[in-house]
């Protein structure tokens, strides 16, 4: 996808990531491409409060990613099966209260010298039998005439919604290009845009709503925010909906109203 974040420069490194299967085995763009959770790093289970991820797009030749506190880019050159070369690593360079994921992240991603995608699931290798880090898709990317329905929101910027009388739901009408529902509180309407250059972008244009005071504006307040910021979408493995900011930050997770 694409999409322009600023990024501070802070180190700049190549990785070479070795084949070491046949051409026919041979892990492909259409195999690598895309975005993917870091579920396992060093054979441990990643249990971090904000998911990271390693994202590759081989045609803008880059890598990005989120280590579950900072920002991370680079270039992405494919030559040889199975081999990467990644270059001039970038990242953001904020200080958060735990920073051994990144920390082992980054030791991880350094090591890495040959990968395999085996079904779902990415595997990154430093050159033992065992993978030092293991990702899984992090989401798929489905028509945009599949979003077509109704659905209620269930977290906001990564956090789930509290239990609520009246809980966000959006309706959203791919044929008529038009988003209607609540916000909390108030009802909604507004357009529904997407750029046919980018497969699976997303976004919200002139979204007006009524002006009733609640007791608890607060969940509104940030629904309206969150949709405003959307560039993007995708299908979760949970069947839910992730509709994301510029850097693929998860904004809003939709479940299908039943």
């Amino acid at each position: 996808m694409k999409m322009k974040c600023l990024y501070v420069a802070v180190a700049a490194a190549v990785l070479s990531l070795a084949a070491c299967r046949s051409s026919k085995d041979a892990v492909s763009v259409n195999d690598l491409d895309g975005e993917w959770n870091v579920v396992e790093i060093q054979g441990q289970a990643v249990q971090a409060e904000s998911q990271p991820f390693i994202g590759f797009d081989a045609q803008d030749g880059r890598v990005y990613g989120y280590t579950g506190c900072n920002r991370l880019m680079g270039a992405l050159t494919l030559s040889k099966p199975n081999k990467i070369e990644l270059g001039q690593m970038a990242s953001t360079l904020m200080a958060c209260p735990d920073m051994e994921t990144e920390r082992l992240m980054l030791n991880a991603l350094a090591s890495v010298r040959s990968l395999e995608v085996s079904g779902k699931e990415l595997l990154l290798y430093s050159g033992g039998k065992k993978p030092v880090m293991r990702l899984q898709k992090r989401f798929e990317v489905v028509p945009l005439s599949s979003l077509n329905g109704d659905w209620k929101v269930v977290a906001v910027n990564g956090t789930a919604l509290p239990a609520m009388e009246n809980v966000p739901a959006f309706s959203l009408d791919m044929t008529t290009h038009r988003i209607g529902g609540n916000s909390g509180c108030n009802r909604l309407s507004g357009e529904i845009r997407h750029d046919a250059a980018v497969e699976n972008s997303i976004s919200f244009a002139n979204v007006a709503s009524t002006r009733m005071a609640c007791p608890d504006m607060d969940t509104e307040n940030q629904v309206l925010s969150a949709l405003n910021q959307v560039c993007a979408y995708g299908m979760l493995a949970n069947g839910h909906l992730a509709l994301m900011a510029e850097g693929s930050t998860v904004v809003l997770e939709l479940e299908r109203s039943k």
